[in-house]
């Protein structure tokens, strides 16, 4: 694996690589790879324009142990918010199944085929109802590392609903309202699931930050492309809550932190977003103000990076 690693990195055009994945006697094992081109010494040869590369210097960190932990902290979060979520689906789930025994129940007095038919119509709404609730929390749910290329294109729109749809179930005494402003055309390359839980994580601090009755937005607009030529999307999630006290901004992405009531917050969630977003090679970060609101920036780039073939050129031998 070695030989196949360090060929594929030379071919690179990039100086520096973060979290490449490989296997390594049957273990996935995580590196960050880091490479600079020695020049040969100085020549009086005049007609030669470039520098000739006489090596090539590679260093290697190993990261799979902080990955691991990386791994366990996103697990560990992921099992509180489901078990913050638990409440609102046995809720939502007992309404339609509430109905359909209603529903089943009339059935057996009804003879007229057309309310027989829209019956049966209604009781087939309710389990696509059931079932919509149960593959959120199972996409949820499934989780691990990040996969080396697993990035698929999506809908950015779709991704924000399903996560409304999850943090309606367990807020459902405030009555707060979502807006979804991203635009339904906007695709982005990422981490489904893993994008997921960051909006999971950042409505659900919404939610807590807000009063009955108010606000939640989230929207997204594609930004010029750079100097790389990658377009960027910039993701706002913004509330109308207590906001963030100045003197502690510099502290909500540290792990184990929170503002919340003891036994009301891990202190996990938002690390847990600041990883996934830099594994995307994005950046995150927050306009607050105390009683006045708070807005989360996520900026993303809508294609990940593709496969270059370029080689360093090496002398004979190398």
């Amino acid at each position: 694996p070695w030989s196949t690693l360090l060929r594929t990195f030379l071919r690179e055009p990039k100086q520096h690589q973060h979290k490449v994945q490989t296997q390594i006697h049957g273990k996935p094992r995580w590196f960050n790879l880091h490479k600079a081109a020695i020049a040969d010494k100085p020549t009086n040869d005049h007609n030669r324009r470039e520098p000739f590369w006489a090596s090539v210097v590679i260093l290697l960190e190993d990261l799979t142990e902080l990955q691991l932990l990386e791994t366990e902290l996103a697990h560990s979060e992921r099992l509180a918010s489901i078990g913050r979520l638990a409440a609102g689906v046995a809720h939502e789930i007992g309404n339609p199944v509430t109905g359909i025994a209603s529903i089943t129940q009339n059935l057996k007095y009804e003879t007229e085929p057309q309310i027989i038919t829209e019956s049966l119509d209604d009781i087939l709404e309710q389990t696509r109802r059931i079932n919509d609730i149960v593959q959120s929390l199972l996409t949820f749910s499934h989780g691990g590392a990040l996969p080396a290329h697993g990035f698929t294109s999506f809908a950015l729109n779709r991704c924000v609903d399903e996560a409304i749809r999850l943090v309606r179930l367990s807020q459902t005494g405030k009555r707060l309202e979502f807006n979804n402003h991203c635009p339904p055309h906007l695709q982005i390359s990422a981490d489904r699931q893993h994008l997921l839980q960051v909006f999971v994580n950042l409505l659900t601090n919404a939610c807590d930050a807000s009063s009955p009755g108010g606000t939640i937005e989230v929207s997204a607009e594609l930004e010029n492309a750079d100097v790389a030529q990658t377009d960027h999307v910039l993701i706002q999630v913004r509330d109308q809550g207590s906001g963030i006290p100045v003197e502690l901004m510099d502290r909500i992405f540290e792990p184990f932190f929170t503002t919340k009531d003891p036994g009301k917050g891990t202190g996990l969630g938002l690390p847990l977003v600041y990883n996934i977003v830099r594994d995307h090679g994005g950046m995150i970060w927050v306009d607050a103000m105390y009683k006045q609101g708070t807005r989360f920036y996520i900026k993303l780039p809508v294609r990940q990076p593709s496969e270059s073939t370029a080689l360093m050129t090496l002398p004979a031998g190398q």
